[in-house]
This record gives C-alpha cells, structure tokens and sequence, in this order.
C-alpha cells in the first residue's frame, strides 16, 4: 500500500529550511507576505491576532472580520 504523505513513513523527517536563511525568505517567508499584503485591510489586522492560515482560510470562506473575532477563544477560532 502507498503512503498518502510523508508523514506516514517510518523515520522520516521532512526537510526543514533554517529561518534565517534565503531559501526560507524565498520559499516561505516572502509567499505568506505576499498573500497577507494581497488580503484587505481588515482582515490583515487580524492575522496579527490569529495568524496567517486561520485568517486566510476564513476569509475564503466568506467570514467577516467580525464573525472571525466573534468565533476567538484564547487566541485562536473555530472555522466550523
């Protein structure tokens, strides 16, 4: 049987770039600014609170700034 992911096979470790290196600002650091300073304003305000991937995924899904504040417990939400 084939593995989904990598995570399911025994002993392995994904590659894991340094923060402090270009590959990181390449591949990752300068993507998630990219799409942050692409979203409106408001819901970039947000991701300060609640990070990245909640506020985006929220966001795709129609939510308000307002229903996202209104849906936080202890600094996180709950999409459904």
């Amino acid at each position: 049987m084939r593995c989904l992911n990598n995570s399911e096979v025994p002993g392995y470790t994904a590659k894991r770039a340094d923060i402090a290196s270009n590959e990181y600002s390449e591949r990752v650091a300068s993507a998630v600014m990219d799409a942050v300073d692409k979203m409106p304003v408001a819901y970039r305000e947000l991701v300060n609170e609640y990070g990245y991937v909640d506020v985006y995924r929220a966001w795709k899904r129609g939510l308000t700034p307002a229903q996202i504040k209104q849906r936080a417990v202890n600094g996180t939400f709950q999409l459904s």
